[in-house]
């Protein structure tokens, strides 16, 4: 497997290139990402589709920079995909032919199908576990939609409208909207039932642009905008309010000038799905067909899918700070253990083991920058960086049970991130948890030890000598009143 890798997108609006670096057996990371708003696709619409001189100098310029780009930073491998404009012009082979003459590499045309499927596996590796939802990315020239089910890719489809093809086609020409509304209802008729989902993550530029407009609108804590949630029900009028707006209005819904040109012709395509698709629930998807073209070459022989319960960014951040493995296997057995032992007093959903053993497994990152403050060292990096396969809330809660090891917090201690965050009480039952077994192990906590709460107390055992945890443990804030007893091998 090559060690760096590019991946090229030639869509009908733009021209990206992504570089990635393979750092161990499954994770990798995105070492740079480059864009240029080539317009392949440019005057094509309007002419059987052929690819117009001039959109074609464009883009051999571009991915000419793209390749030296990629040449500088040592990659090994290219992967080079064209969308909806090149597969659709009757004479793509001329520029395809110059671009393998100039710069050696070639460049594979997909259908709307395989477009569809590696948004797909993007998706389903990188944005937390769903057990339905459906994708929906728009591009510059084609819609593509795909349906998971419990992981498993189980049906796609590719729509003839896009951006760039409503803009030429319908908004550079004055269309009314109700025309334009017509035309995108006939379209995506052939979308049938089995694409219904509550649940829909969306791809491409239109819809990031949305997410962070939404961000900015809702002050949401995080600016992130990969896995930001946001109801179909609140955002359907904002989306229609930009899909029926003329040019003149959009900075005044908060349209940024770059976006200008396509931002009402994508979510006049993204309202319409919505309402067919029956969606409650838009989670931002930041990653899509360059992620998915990248997975699908490096997980061959997995159906281009990660191992059970394996995670990118928990691995990533793991693999770079040099965790210790054996301290974080008793963190999270124990913290397993003590979670069940205590669920009778804590009360908490099965689902925050999840974040806990999280903060289980990054909790010492930290500590290769500088010991002292360690813990507010991986609370940042946790907060920055944990942005694959868990949602806003579950990253935030582990940067913040991380943050505040062995103590006591207050609403003043959480107020950025409080709308994201559980009820306090909550909030400090999972601190007590995992500071409660990180005292244990800092203080010299070797041999397995078993927890048992009865008469109002908790009994913490184990073949070895704990004196030094003893006093900490007698000082860690509790939740409630029930007293810890340590039964060690030593006595005084």
């Amino acid at each position: 497997m090559a060690k760096r890798t590019a991946v090229i997108d030639i869509g009908s609006n733009s021209a990206r290139m992504a570089i990635y670096e393979k750092e161990s057996r499954f994770a990798f990371s995105l070492l740079k990402e480059i864009k240029s708003q080539v317009r392949i696709s440019e005057g094509a619409y309007e002419n059987g589709g052929n690819l117009q001189p001039f959109a074609v100098a464009r883009a051999i310029i571009v991915l000419g920079e793209f390749y030296k780009i990629a040449q500088n930073m040592r990659c090994r491998k290219l992967l080079c995909i064209a969308t909806s404009a090149v597969r659709d012009a009757p004479n793509a082979n001329i520029f395809i032919n110059e671009v393998k003459r100039r710069f050696g590499f070639n460049i594979k045309i997909i259908d709307g199908e395989k477009e569809a499927y590696y948004g797909a596996v993007a998706v389903r590796n990188m944005l937390p576990p769903y057990n339905e939802i459906t994708t929906i990315d728009i591009g510059g020239g084609s819609t593509e939609l795909a349906k998971i089910k419990n992981g498993t890719i189980i049906k796609t489809i590719s729509l003839n409208i896009g951006t760039v093809r409503l803009k030429e086609l319908f908004f550079d020409k004055k269309s009314s909207f109700d025309k334009i509304s017509e035309f995108i209802k006939k379209e995506i008729k052939a979308v049938d039932k089995e694409f219904n989902c509550e649940n829909l993550a969306g791809i491409g530029g239109t819809i990031r642009a949305l997410g962070k407009m939404f961000i900015a609108k809702t002050r949401h804590p995080l600016s992130t905008v990969h896995g930001f949630e946001y109801t179909s029900k609140w955002a359907l009028k904002y989306i229609h309010e930009i899909a029926s707006s003329n040019v003149l209005n959009l900075k005044n819904l908060g349209v940024k000038k770059d976006r200008y040109d396509t931002i009402r012709e994508g979510s006049v395509i993204f309202e319409a799905l919505i309402r067919k698709l029956g969606t409650k629930k838009i989670i931002t998807s930041g990653v899509g067909i360059r992620e998915g073209v990248y997975l699908s070459d490096i997980l061959r022989g997995s159906n281009a899918k990660f191992p059970k319960d394996f995670n990118l960014s928990l691995e990533r951040l793991k693999d770079k700070f040099g965790v210790d493995k054996k301290e974080s296997r008793f963190l999270t057995a124990h913290i397993k253990q003590l979670f069940i032992e205590l669920k009778q007093l804590h009360g908490l959903d099965d689902n925050m083991l999840r974040p806990l053993i999280a903060a289980a497994k990054l909790e010492s990152i930290g500590k290769n920058l500088n010991f002292y403050q360690e813990h507010l060292h991986s609370a940042y990096f946790v907060l920055n960086s944990l942005n694959y396969g868990f949602t806003h809330e579950e990253k935030v809660l582990v940067s913040t049970i991380v943050k505040f090891y062995d103590k006591k917090i207050t609403s003043n201690d959480i107020f950025l991130y409080e709308k994201l965050l559980p009820p306090l009480k909550e909030l400090n039952w999972l601190i007590f948890i995992f500071s409660l077994v990180k005292i244990l192990l800092e203080n010299g906590a070797v041999k397995p030890l078993s927890f048992s709460f009865k008469n109002s107390s908790l009994y913490i055992s184990t073949a070895e000598s704990l004196y030094l945890a003893k006093e900490p443990v007698k000082k860690i804030f509790k939740p409630e009143v029930f007293s810890i007893v340590i039964s060690d091998n030593h006595s005084i």
